[in-house]
């Protein structure tokens, strides 16, 4: 703990680290150390003292999903987007993904070929993609290419399913989540749907993310995404082009 004083009205206050706005004159960053202190008592802060900054979100190029979004993904944060096949999940991520930034796609279903051409026709920006096949060293490849974005097409194809000892997350998803947040990176992970149309395999990859993405069809090319899951948006649908 440490005696901190604001220099512009002597207001004087004992935290854990350097307050950063004045309850007393209202000033921001006037707070200079003045002696520490043994006292831990108080190891909290309150939140008044956090100065806040509106997030940083980034516009997937689908104007109905950025509306629902509040304008687009915050960074960093993850997503879980799954659905019956031909939904058009993974189309819709790359898509999303290479319109925020250079991303990179750890494609376990489709051969690298076929994974671009599925890409380019669904209108994904093709300059800022990167593809790959490997799960083991897709961390070094994104740092290679300085990735925005990740998309880890798909969970069920991982090598990386077995939960961390002591825990109930996936290998998989502690490795995104932790690259996330180490880069201020936003991720996708593609999952697929069981018999109920919900989340198939361990509840974990659908309470792990930040964002949870629901695909299902809704006509020839067009699919109903729904959001039951949500930290920095309210929960919502919209129809986007496929």
């Amino acid at each position: 703990m440490a005696l901190y004083e604001c220099v512009a009205c002597l207001h004087q206050k004992t935290l854990r680290i350097r307050p950063l706005h004045c309850n007393e004159c209202g000033r921001t960053d006037t707070y200079s150390l003045i002696s520490q202190t043994e006292d831990k008592r108080l190891g909290s802060i309150c939140a008044l003292d956090i100065v806040l900054n509106e997030p940083t979100r980034a516009g997937t190029g689908d104007q109905e999903l950025d509306s629902v979004l509040l304008g687009g993904f915050v960074s960093p944060s993850t997503s879980t987007v799954f659905g019956r096949g031909g939904t058009g999940k993974s189309r819709s991520c790359i898509r999303w993904a290479t319109n925020i930034g250079p991303t990179l796609l750890v494609s376990l279903e489709m051969p690298l070929e076929l994974a671009v051409h599925s890409a380019k026709s669904a209108r994904a920006n093709l300059s800022q993609l990167y593809v790959t096949e490997s799960e083991t060293d897709w961390e070094r490849e994104a740092a290679a290419i300085h990735a925005r974005c990740v998309v880890f097409d798909s969970f069920h194809y991982s090598q990386k399913q077995k939960v961390i000892k002591g825990t109930k997350t996936p290998l998989a998803c502690y490795e995104l989540s932790t690259w996330a947040k180490a880069h201020d990176g936003i991720v996708f992970m593609v999952a697929h749907s069981n018999k109920r149309n919900e989340v198939s395999g361990t509840t974990a990859v659908e309470h792990w993310p930040d964002y949870l993405f629901k695909f299902a069809k809704h006509g020839s090319n067009e699919a109903k995404v729904t959001i039951p899951k949500a930290r920095y948006c309210p929960t919502g649908s919209c129809v986007i082009a496929i």
